[in-house]
Parts: C-alpha cells; structure tokens; sequence
C-alpha cells in the first residue's frame, strides 16, 4: 500500500525556499482569535499539538506526514536526550527536513515511507504526532492501525483532520471535487470526528480529547485566499468557500495506546 506525493508541494517548497513561507507546512491556530500573524499562527498550531502530546526527556517521537520539519525543530526545544523521528512519502519535503537544526542533545532521523506502512519496530514510539496530514493518506484506519502498533502502551497520538459534510448543492460538489484535485491525493474527504474516533478504538487507541477547531483556523483564508468568495476552480480558495459555507471541519485529537 503505498501513498503518493502531494502534487501541490513543490510550489510550497519553492516559497519557502525564497524566504516567503515558514517550514510548518499547514493552517493557522488562532486562540480565541487572537492577534497573530500568518507565520505567528502555524508556529501556535505546531505548540497545540506539541504542548498535546506531553513530551518527556528521552521519548522516541514519530512524526507522520512531517512536512518540512518545523514540527520536530519546535520539539526538539522541549526535551533532551531523544529520538526525533519524521516520516514522509516525498523526497522533496526530506531534503528540506535534512537542514533543519535541533537542540538538547536529542537524536535525529528523517525516513523516507508510507505512512501506512511504516518500517518501524512495534510499541518502540512514546508519542507520535501526524499535524494536518491523514486525511492525505490513502487510509484513515490503515494509518490508525500503524500508529497504534508503534506506540508502546500508554503512549499518545496527537492528529488532526480536515473533514468535509457532504455537499447540499452541486457548487458544493464541484467546490469539493477542486479540492481533491488540487490537494490529491485526498481519498475520503466526507467524514465525521466521531467515525475516525470509532476506527481508532478498535485499534485500542482510547480518545482523550477531540476539539473542533474550525472557527480558530478561519483567519487563515484571509491570508492565502483573500477574496475567496469569488468564483473560482483554485482549490485553495474552494476549501476557503466550503469552509465559510460551514462544510468544512477541523478536528484535533488526542489518543492513548491502551
């Protein structure tokens, strides 16, 4: 089973090699719609997850889908003595990720994989971290399933998932099939929190927490797709419009391997 890599990625990669993006690769969190800037708000996303997964000195931490490794430079802040460790299907993204510095004497490694089959030892991860990436993976219970045959007992998955309500009209549909051709691979886009909480389970992964985020990610739209209520065939701006037309969902979760 093997994903494919994002189709969109190069031109994101392009900007930030021009000093125009920063290395988190994903929306923005505005907490109580705070005043925070683009860059300001992705570095606040990355700290909600992070300050989820509860870092400890010496954890191994897989992280899933892992960008540019913005994810795991902010980690690395936090504790000392680990291993740090970020998957990705996308050679481009890895060679990105390879020039990332970290601190505190924690261990690096960056693996070229499918997040759905992950070469990896079973229960060898404490916490493992997939920031805004699953929905890109060609499984939502296949990816569930890996994460809960690397956590040891007691650790924590800390994810989020961008999930779409089934269109009403057929500017919806057309919105939302933008959407999946611009950001493909996205096999499954209509999907509810509570059917991902359910997968979850039967792999005894346990929910400690799920919060929807999306009024807290909406000022993100009027950073990269001002005027998004126009017309238009951009994904970007079609996922703004469903999300302004309340179809969109941004749900955050956090598991305990039982």
């Amino acid at each position: 089973m093997i994903d494919k890599p994002l189709t969109y990625i190069s031109a994101l990669i392009e900007a930030y090699q021009a000093g125009q993006a920063s290395d988190h690769v994903h929306l923005g969190y505005w907490e109580d719609l705070a005043r925070l800037d683009w860059q300001a708000a992705q570095c606040a996303m990355t700290q909600l997850h992070l300050d989820a997964l509860a870092l400890q000195n010496g954890h191994t931490v897989v992280d899933i889908g892992c960008g540019l490794g913005g994810s795991l430079r902010m980690a690395s802040d936090l504790i000392s003595g680990g291993h740090l460790i970020g998957i990705n299907i996308d050679l481009q993204q890895l060679e990105i990720c390879k020039e990332q510095s970290i601190s505190n004497d924690n261990r690096l490694s960056w693996i070229l994989n499918d997040a759905c089959d992950i070469q990896l030892e079973d229960g060898t991860s404490d916490r493992i971290l997939s920031l805004e990436a699953m929905f890109h993976f060609c499984s939502r219970e296949v990816f569930l399933s890996e994460a809960s045959r690397l956590l040891c007992t007691g650790g924590r998955l800390v994810c989020s998932d961008v999930q779409f309500d089934a269109p009403l009209t057929m500017e919806e549909y057309a919105l939302l099939d933008y959407v999946q051709k611009g950001y493909a691979p996205w096999p499954i886009p209509v999907i509810q929190a509570d059917d991902v909480i359910d997968i979850a389970s039967k792999h005894n992964l346990i929910l400690i927490k799920n919060r929807n985020l999306s009024d807290s990610v909406r000022p993100t739209w009027d950073y990269i797709a001002p005027g998004s209520q126009q017309p238009t065939t951009s994904p970007v701006s079609a996922m703004a419009q469903l999300h302004l037309a309340g179809r969109l969902r941004y749900e955050f979760f956090i598991f305990e391997k039982s």
